[in-house]
């Protein structure tokens, strides 16, 4: 297995414009090894034609289902060829040196999960990280307070180089494929949503750290991967909960991991 490079993992669901953006900027990436794999959910429109013949070192997975976020992210990874993984949304655009900043910093991905600043199209932090869901989250007055503290701590956080917030994203996770391995990668009990806070706890678990880096950023143009159309739009709002009830089930009430 080579370990000088790094797997990119997309998953896609009629995403094709942003996606073709995403693409070239992976494309782009300067003084650094990439393979990279893009997982369609059956998108089922034709479009992946076209792609193939544009994007030929790309490699193509074409599920014959929607089997959802976390189980297209554990399809794609069992095509991967180096140590490090990174879990991409399509909606993302990185500058040529992104990948190569981050390996830079000589961070021992043994030790660490990290993930960098998203922008969206206004040049804004999106924070794309939390806190785990917690007694305080839940009950309406405490929430109301929790969110005013959370305010206060997101602009203090934001003038740090880095830091180590409970979870990150789904949407960027440069990951160990010993860590995520260990951890028994996405669960795929979570269809889309809550998966990210799931896998960030299971490896805080095994002592592992999360690091957000914001001297580093990448654009995340958010929604337009799961906004297609009302049909999915409603379906990512109603996962929304279901994925909530799955979450709160296995960390508070001991659904097996």
């Amino acid at each position: 297995m080579n370990e000088n490079g790094i797997s990119i993992i997309i998953v896609n669901y009629k995403s094709w414009l942003p996606l073709e953006n995403c693409l070239n900027s992976l494309l782009n990436q300067k003084k650094i090894k990439t393979q990279i794999i893009v997982v369609d959910n059956n998108s089922n429109d034709n479009k992946i034609l076209s792609f193939k013949k544009m994007y030929k070192s790309v490699i193509w997975i074409e599920n014959d289902s929607n089997y959802g976020f976390s189980k297209a992210c554990n399809i794609g990874e069992h095509k991967s060829k180096f140590d490090l993984l990174l879990f991409l949304n399509p909606d993302t655009i990185l500058d040529p040196n992104c990948l190569y900043k981050i390996l830079y910093k000589n961070l021992d991905f043994n030790l660490n999960v990290v993930s960098i600043k998203q922008l969206d199209k206004k040049n804004k932090n999106t924070y794309a990280y939390g806190e785990f869901l917690s007694f305080y989250t839940f009950n309406g007055i405490l929430r109301s307070i929790n969110r005013i503290f959370n305010k206060k701590t997101k602009k203090r956080l934001e003038k740090l180089d880095s830091f180590n917030p409970d979870w990150i994203s789904g949407s960027f996770v440069l990951i160990s494929k010993n860590i995520f391995r260990k951890v028994n990668m996405w669960d795929e009990r979570f269809w889309m949503y809550y998966e990210d806070m799931d896998l960030c706890k299971k490896i805080k678990k095994i002592g592992v750290k999360i690091i957000m880096i914001n001297t580093i950023s990448c654009y995340h143009f958010h929604g337009l991967s799961t906004r297609t159309d009302l049909e999915t739009e409603i379906k990512t709002k109603t996962e929304v909960l279901i994925s909530k009830i799955k979450y709160v089930d296995k960390h508070f009430f001991g659904l097996k991991n």
